[in-house]
């Protein structure tokens, strides 16, 4: 039992903090997305389904009964989750406060103790599945369909980590302070008793002490902070937290988190293209932008979320695509493909990328990469995970583009 609870590095949990005012449409969309085809969250029967958490900041029984209805509006969920459980966090007074323009120091507990206590609630709920939560908020948008599985690949990449999650993927915005901060949507190891621990002894305490020099700290720019006020000259307070705990937060960009305005939201596809010819494919897009993208997705089930993207920002005419963003220097590849794909060596990257392409443009042609193909199937071996989820991937969209 203590060996499965350390040593469980399986994602068993998908948690959604949402307000109450949440519990109507949002949540519907949201749902309805993964429902779809399109944005599937499951691709592989054999892998472990997760259970799917809904954490309301504050709401009475019928309005968790009224979450419940909705999921099971939706059960082509239950091909990817375990359960499905709504529950409530219990903020009440300044717990549950959120000023998003605070001109006075008007709560206890800060300007955004809201989304901090019911993050750390969300945390401790999550606790009974073991293994890894992921967290994402309603405006964290799938950017391709098997979304489960790779985040199971983004853990197995990273099997000390206690928090997994990524930076700012902009410019500007953010303050020295917080610059290198990882964005709440992100993964957390929620099933060991050490990080609940720490959770409880050390970042909730250390987050309230400097709460009272900035009043409006999130919960997920804390561990940015105390990394800037290290000093191993000084051998501080944060020093030492830095030396005992930074192994544990690592960084991996499958989440793109960007606060573009909606116009500039084709931001998005850039650093997709960017991260996918590292081999490092990004599975969500997060910001502001993805609340109107979702909208948008849901009402056009004939579109892939590039499609989606250019009808947001206007750009129906050019045809916007990932594959447009080809960086002109490099040479191409023996597959001959004009695109950033054909600028890959053949390998493990290749495959997650071509894999990741075809799920968010499912017509995109892949003959000019055939040999390239072939190449990395043979040098990973018919045994390889990334062989076997290229060929759910590939399956799956044949028979996409079949019906």
């Amino acid at each position: 039992m203590i060996a499965q609870t350390f040593f469980d590095r399986t994602l068993r949990c998908v948690a959604l903090p949402v307000v109450q005012s949440d519990i109507g449409a949002p949540l519907e969309e949201m749902l309805s997305l993964w429902s779809d085809p399109r944005f599937a969250p499951l691709l592989n029967d054999a892998t472990p389904r997760p259970h799917l958490m809904l954490v309301v900041n504050n709401a009475p029984e019928e309005v968790l009964d009224q979450a419940r209805l909705i999921y099971d509006n939706h059960s082509e969920l239950d091909q990817s989750f375990c359960g499905f459980t709504a529950l409530s966090a219990d903020l009440k007074g300044d717990m549950d406060r959120y000023e998003r323009k605070p001109r006075a120091r008007l709560g206890s507990l800060g300007g955004r103790a809201g989304p901090n206590f019911q993050f750390f609630r969300t945390m401790a709920l999550a606790e009974q599945f073991g293994g890894f939560t992921l967290q994402i908020e309603l405006d964290c948008l799938p950017v391709q369909a098997g979304w489960i599985e790779a985040t199971q690949r983004v853990i197995d990449g990273h099997g000390s980590a206690w928090v997994i999650g990524s930076v700012y993927a902009g410019d500007g915005e953010l303050t020295p302070d917080t610059q290198t901060h990882m964005n709440g949507n992100a993964l957390y190891r929620t099933g060991d008793p050490l990080f609940q621990s720490f959770l409880a002894e050390v970042w909730l305490p250390r987050l309230l002490r400097r709460i009272k020099q900035d009043y409006t700290l999130p919960y997920d720019c804390w561990w940015a902070v105390e990394r800037k006020a290290a000093s191993a000259l000084e051998s501080n307070e944060a020093w030492q937290l830095f030396q005992n705990f930074d192994s544990f937060m690592q960084s991996d960009p499958f989440v793109t988190n960007l606060l573009c305005k909606q116009s500039d939201a084709q931001a998005y596809i850039e650093v997709f293209e960017k991260f996918s010819r590292l081999g490092q494919v990004p599975v969500f897009f997060h910001g502001a932008a993805m609340t109107a993208l979702r909208k948008l997705l849901v009402t056009h089930p004939e579109e892939t979320i590039l499609d989606g993207m250019d009808r947001l920002t206007g750009q129906r005419g050019s045809r916007l695509r990932a594959t447009d963003f080809a960086i002109k220097s490099k040479p191409l590849s023996p597959a001959g493909d004009a695109s950033w794909l054909g600028r890959l060596r053949p390998g493990e990257a290749l495959l997650k990328a071509v894999a990741a392409q075809l799920l968010t443009d499912p017509k995109h042609s892949i003959e000019g990469l055939t040999h390239c193909i072939e190449l990395s199937r043979k040098a990973l071996g018919a045994g390889s995970p990334t062989v076997a989820y290229f060929d759910h991937v590939t399956n799956f969209v044949r028979t996409h583009n079949a019906a």
